[in-house]
C-alpha cells in the first residue's frame, strides 16, 4: 500500500487538528506537515514532497490560490487541493488556473474528503458539486469576453516576502533583518516589484497587493 503523505496549510489550528485526526483515520494517509499560512508551506516544501497539500484560500501574508501558483511552477508532482469556505465562481477559477487539482468546501463529510484525496492521487480532477454548477454558467456568461487570469505579475516567493513587509509597514532595515537579506537586496526586490507591478511607490505597491488579494492587510 502506497502512502499518501499530505500537507495541511491553515492559519486556523483547530482546523488544522481537525484535519489531521479526519484523515490519519486511514491506513494509507499520513499527515506529514502543517503550515500556518503560504510562506510557511513554501518554506517547508524546500525539505519535504507530499502526496497532496490541502490549501486555505485566505491567510494572513500571500492567499492560498497565489501559494498555489508558485508550488506548480516549483514542485509540479504535488497536487494541491483547495480547501475553503469561498463558493464564489471567481476563487474557484483563479485557483484553477493557478493549478489546483481539487476545490473542495469546508463542510465536506469524511468519507467524501477521504474519497476526493484518492481521486485527486489518481491524476483526476475534483470541483465541489456546489460550486460545479455556478462555475458552469460563470463560463457560459462570461463567454466571449473571458479575462485572462495569468495576466497578473508573476512574482517570486521572494518577492511575495517583500511584499507582505511592505503591505506590514516594515522599512528596509526591518525587512532586511526578518528576510536574512542585506539592505541592496531588500532596494533590488523592491525596484523589482515596482516594475512588475506597475507602481512606482510603496503604498501603490501596498494597494495592489490588497486590491488584488494577493496579499491580506492584517493590521
Amino acid at each position: 500500500m502506497n502512502k499518501i503523505n499530505i500537507m495541511i496549510v491553515d492559519d486556523h489550528q483547530v482546523v488544522r487538528e481537525g484535519l489531521r485526526q479526519l484523515l490519519e483515520l486511514e491506513p494509507d494517509i499520513t499527515v506529514v506537515a502543517e503550515a500556518v499560512n503560504g510562506l510557511d508551506c513554501l518554506s517547508q516544501l524546500e525539505n519535504l514532497s507530499p502526496t497532496i497539500i490541502f490549501m486555505d484560500i485566505s491567510m494572513s501574508g500571500i492567499n492560498g490560490i497565489e501559494t498555489t501558483r508558485l508550488i506548480t511552477r516549483k514542485y509540479p508532482s504535488v497536487k494541491v487541493i483547495m480547501l475553503t469556505i469561498f463558493q464564489d465562481e471567481p476563487y474557484v477559477m483563479e485557483a484553477i488556473q493557478a493549478g489546483a487539482r481539487g476545490y473542495v468546501l469546508k463542510d465536506v463529510k469524511r468519507q467524501d474528503l477521504i474519497r476526493i484525496v484518492h481521486h485527486v492521487v489518481e491524476n483526476r480532477a475534483f470541483i465541489d458539486p456546489v460550486v460545479a454548477g455556478k462555475l458552469f454558467r460563470h463560463v457560459k456568461q462570461q463567454k466571449g469576453e473571458t479575462q485572462d487570469l495569468t495576466s497578473k505579475p508573476q512574482l517570486t516567493h521572494r518577492e511575495l516576502e517583500v511584499l507582505v513587509c511592505l503591505v506590514d509597514g516594515k522599512k528596509d532595515r526591518e525587512i532586511s533583518t526578518e528576510l536574512f537579506i542585506s539592505d541592496n537586496t531588500v532596494r533590488s526586490h523592491i525596484k523589482n516589484l515596482y516594475k512588475k507591478l506597475g507602481v512606482s511607490s510603496r503604498s501603490q505597491a501596498v494597494a495592489w497587493a490588497i486590491r488584488n488579494h494577493i496579499v491580506s492587510n492584517t493590521g
